[in-house]
Order: structure tokens, then sequence, then C-alpha cells
């Protein structure tokens, strides 16, 4: 497995329908299904749904490009709402949103998210990160399904020459907290991963991917890190804090909608699991079950205190 200590494999989200989301996002981005049918119970248990309540999953993705995966888990006649319900690109707690490369262009794989339900929190924005030069969007479906798209502008980005879609597999992942440096802490220090990115800046002309009002995110400061168990961008995690005070949802969690959980898989589930205990995580204990299409697996989750959920895995 490509991310094997190397970053997420997949992210989990949480759909009304995961069937009809399955269509709109593999239509939108060139994905195929790599598994479709009913997760084992104890897949369910580490993301702490009800024991009588019955789930549908799909598995979308890009089979050749061997990671980044969406799994998109529903329970047909039930439903608890929205995890980060009304919440905006600057609220703090659980799972903001994956973000995915635009291979081609970005203002069609935009149309096409539109035209499949999804909204975005402002237009296309065009900015510099450090040396990079990018176009970026970001857009929420009714489920609270949240995905970015980013495309290289400049230099040229390297690495997806033999990709024959209009995207990349889900290369990152976002969490909004409210105390940056216990975050940047759990994840270089607990984790013991590296930083692949840290910036820190104010929008100088306002516009932002973000949908902060222009003058406030002139004034504002934004602190920025993408972590990453071998400084790569690929399965990494950046995790952003906003100068003002916004909503938390940290107590938000499944089986409400929405992002609900990223898959590492490890060499050493108990080892990840035991220094994110000690460092204050809530745990969800070892347990062993078919991963369809990875086969038989052992897994256990952590919640980090700012209610981000991963999981870790090792194929038995």
């Amino acid at each position: 497995m490509r991310a094997l200590d190397n970053g997420f494999q997949e992210a989990v989200a949480i759909v009304s329908d995961a069937s009809a989301t399955a269509d709109r996002l593999c239509r939108v981005l060139g994905y195929g299904r790599l598994w479709e049918g009913a997760p084992a119970r104890e897949s369910l248990d580490l993301l702490g749904v009800p024991a009588d309540w019955q789930a549908h999953e799909v598995l979308i993705g890009d089979a050749a490009q061997g990671r980044g995966y969406i799994r998109l888990l529903a329970f047909p006649g039930r439903d608890t709402g929205v995890m980060r319900d009304g919440a905006q690109p600057w609220d703090t707690g659980g799972i903001f949103d994956i973000n995915i490369r635009a291979l081609r262009s970005i203002e069609t794989l935009y149309r096409g998210m539109t035209q499949a339900g999804f909204a975005g929190f402002a237009p296309i924005t065009a900015w510099d990160f450090g040396p990079v030069s990018v176009k970026e969007v970001v857009s929420r479906d009714g489920d609270g399904v949240c995905i970015a798209f980013m495309e290289r502008v400049a230099p040229p980005l390297q690495g997806f020459e033999a990709v024959t879609g209009p995207a990349s597999y889900v290369f990152n992942s976002t969490q909004v907290v409210a105390d940056f440096d216990a975050a940047r802490t759990f994840y270089t220090e607990v984790m013991g991963w590296k930083p692949v990115q840290e910036s820190q800046w104010a929008h100088e002309a306002g516009f932002n991917c973000m949908g902060l009002p222009l003058d406030v995110a002139r004034t504002r400061q934004i602190r920025v890190g993408i972590y990453h168990p071998h400084g790569r961008m690929e399965g990494s995690l950046e995790i952003i804090a906003f100068e003002g005070e916004g909503l938390d949802f940290a107590n938000a969690s499944p089986p409400d909608r929405g992002w609900a959980s990223l898959r590492f898989p490890v060499r050493d589930v108990d080892g990840v699991v035991g220094r994110a205990a000690a460092a204050g995580c809530a745990v969800q204990p070892r347990r062993s079950f078919l991963l369809a299409p990875y086969g038989e697996v052992e897994a256990a989750g952590l919640v980090t205190p700012w209610g981000a959920r991963l999981e870790a895995f090792r194929a038995l």
C-alpha cells in the first residue's frame, strides 16, 4: 500500500445517499467505484455508530493513483443532522475539508461541482503560497462534505503526467483549530511528523477562497501548517488558525453527516494510538475486521481535543 506510514489512505464521509454521492463525484472527478457493500460492524464501532444501525458504503477513487480514496458511508432511514452544521471556514473543530489537485482545468471541475449540488464559499481565487502560485476554490454540499480544488499555476506541477483524469487523488486534509501551537505540537512532537510548510500571513488584497470579508482578510492573520510523517504533501494534514472568534464544533461527531475520519495505514497501530492517548486524545480500542477492498486489518481510532477523528490500521 503506497500510503503505508506515509499519510492517509482514505477519507471517510457520512452522507445521505452513498450511491448517489458516488455517482456525482465520479462524474466530476473521473474516479471509479472501487468497492460497494455493507461495512464490517467493527468499522462502524470505531466511528461510534449505534449498534442497531445498518450501513451502506461506496469507496471511490482512481485505482491507478493507488491512494487518496473517498469512502462514502450512509445509514438508510437514519439521520442525525450535519456535524459542522452551518459552519463557516473559520469555525473550529473536526475535519474541515479534503484537498484535490485540478490537473486540467479548475474552472471545469468547479462547474461540475456546482452542477452536482456543491456551492463555493468564494469564487475561484488566484494567490501565492510562498514561491508557488495557485488557483483555489472550496465548496460544500448539503451533507457538509467540503472539498477544495487547487490548480498549480507556477512552477509547473510534476508527478501527475501519467494521470489520465482531470483530478488527482486526495492529497491533503484541513483542520481548523483554535490553538495552533497545541495542534502543531501534537503532529510534530507526539506523532513525530515533519513540517511540509508553515506560514503566517494576511491577504494583502483581501481576496481569499475561504469567504472572509475583504476588509477582515486584509487585516487578520492566518497561521497555516502542513504535516506528514516524511514531510511530503501526499496524505498530509493541514492545520489553520484564524484570528478572531468563531463557533466551535469540536464536540460534533458521527453518525452526523460530513467528514468523519481519515484512515492511515501503519506498521504499529498500538504505538500510534498509545502516543495519542498519552497526549490526551480519546481512543477507540483496537479491533480486527474486513476492511474492503484491502482485506483483514486491525485498526484503532483516536479523536484529537479539537474533534478530528483519525484511524490507524494494519493489514493482517
